[in-house]
């Protein structure tokens, strides 16, 4: 799931071009399945996540698609969602810890020696 992320993100940025009407539907479609996606499971956690990609979802379904009909205001939206995406996806990377050294105490204890020896 991840990676269909950053492949969704990196989709809105090439949306800013001008390509033809059937790319812009294949963007509405990714850009839709992963944010019910991120819908899902963002439903009890996180409440920014879950109504910012509600949103997403709202404008981008490709079911009763919304037109604004003018290019510069889907090039903003393409690019805040693309980084949207980013940075949601960089919010999942755990982080790495760097690993203190551990200091062992280690006591040492005599071990009790007798000189007589039980044989059995």
């Amino acid at each position: 799931m991840k990676y269909l992320i950053i492949i969704a993100s990196l989709c809105c940025f090439i949306g800013i071009v001008d390509l033809p009407i059937g790319y812009y539907t294949f963007l509405r479609i990714i850009v839709s399945f992963m944010a019910f996606v991120i819908i899902v499971n963002e439903f009890r956690s996180r409440r920014f996540w879950f109504i910012t990609f509600v949103l997403i979802f709202i404008l981008f379904n490709p079911i009763f698609p919304i037109y604004l009909y003018l290019k510069p205001i889907w090039i903003v939206i393409d690019c805040i969602v693309g980084l949207l995406l980013l940075y949601y996806f960089y919010s999942l990377v755990p982080k790495k810890k760097i690993k203190e050294h551990e200091n062992m105490n280690v006591q040492s204890q005599e071990i009790p020696r007798t000189r007589d020896r039980i044989i059995k």
